[in-house]
């Protein structure tokens, strides 16, 4: 009995961290930097004390291992939709609109991908930027939409395709 609870245990932990990385991979969520950690840390007392009620020993040590395989996301190279969605988040409402470009520059200065395609235009009283990957991968239409009013962003939102 004890070998089919530490394999669902282990089942468990497994799912949590597949789908942690597919969140980063697909919407980038690791650029949320101090929230990732807390769900991580969250994530790794919740399995802990899910351990200790069941088997009351190790608890300890199976809460570092989980910390460890949640928080790996932050070493593991970063999607493109990390590094869009790190651009975004360095570009609050209040922020001059000339920053957009150069910050989304500084994102992808080091990366191996190709600067994301960076397009201007008006709509509904509104001047728009909007910063998207399909120039990285045809089909891809992840993007960045800042919402520009007297040179200055008023809003920001993340379309993951």
């Amino acid at each position: 009995m004890k070998k089919l609870l530490v394999i669902l245990f282990v089942l468990l932990v497994g799912l949590a961290a597949y789908s942690a990385y597919v969140a980063d991979q697909w919407l980038g969520v690791v650029a949320f930097t101090y929230r990732y950690l807390l769900f991580c840390i969250i994530g790794s007392l919740v399995l802990g004390a899910i351990w200790f009620g069941v088997f009351k020993k190790h608890a300890l040590l199976v809460g570092l291992v989980v910390f460890s395989l949640l928080a790996a996301n932050y070493f593991v190279s970063p999607p493109s939709e990390r590094l869009l969605r790190s651009a975004m988040l360095k570009i609050p409402p209040g922020t001059d609109a000339d920053a957009i470009e150069t910050t989304v520059k500084q994102e992808y200065q080091n990366s191996p991908y190709v600067l994301p395609r960076i397009s201007e235009d008006r709509a509904a009283g509104f001047e728009r930027v909007h910063v998207s990957l399909l120039s990285q991968e045809a089909g891809n239409c992840t993007a960045i939409l800042f919402l520009v009013e007297d040179g200055v962003v008023v809003r920001s939102m993340f379309s993951r395709d």
